[in-house]
């Protein structure tokens, strides 16, 4: 059973198995196997929720590797894609605010980390409406 499992390649599994991939690669610091397991998961024209943390993901990836415009890139686009993220693009922006301030580039960071707290408030704004609309249900 667990050499049928390692038998099957990258082209058997589906988009969402190979995002899992993508994140143990990450979380183990093989940063060029995560790449290299993204580009896979974009040829399998995912549904957009995975595709969008493909990409932040992949962002991440590449700033690990030191490879701060093709990590921009794939931020970017993370963001283009922010209404299929669970964070709604909080994440991207930090990871480009990180990216940015690594470069120097302290103008562009601090808009991406207000950028970030801006969507964080308004997450905090609609749970505590859904609070009270919930609480407000009850006998």
């Amino acid at each position: 059973m667990e050499g049928e499992r390692e038998e099957k390649g990258e082209e058997e599994k589906t988009a969402e198995d190979l995002l899992l991939l993508g994140e143990e690669y990450l979380a183990e610091g093989k940063s060029e196997k995560a790449i290299e397991v993204y580009k896979e998961i974009v040829k399998k024209e995912p549904v957009l929720p995975t595709m969008a943390k493909a990409c932040n993901d992949c962002g991440t990836a590449y700033a690990s590797l030191e490879q701060y415009e093709m990590a921009i890139g794939f931020f970017n686009a993370a963001l283009n894609l922010k209404d299929y993220l669970m964070d709604e693009g909080i994440s991207a922006c930090y990871n480009l605010g990180q990216v940015y301030k690594i470069m120097g580039d302290e103008e562009k960071a601090e808009q991406y980390f207000k950028r970030g707290d801006m969507i964080k408030q308004e997450h905090k704004r609609r749970d505590e409406e859904a609070q009270r609309i919930f609480s407000a249900e009850e006998p």
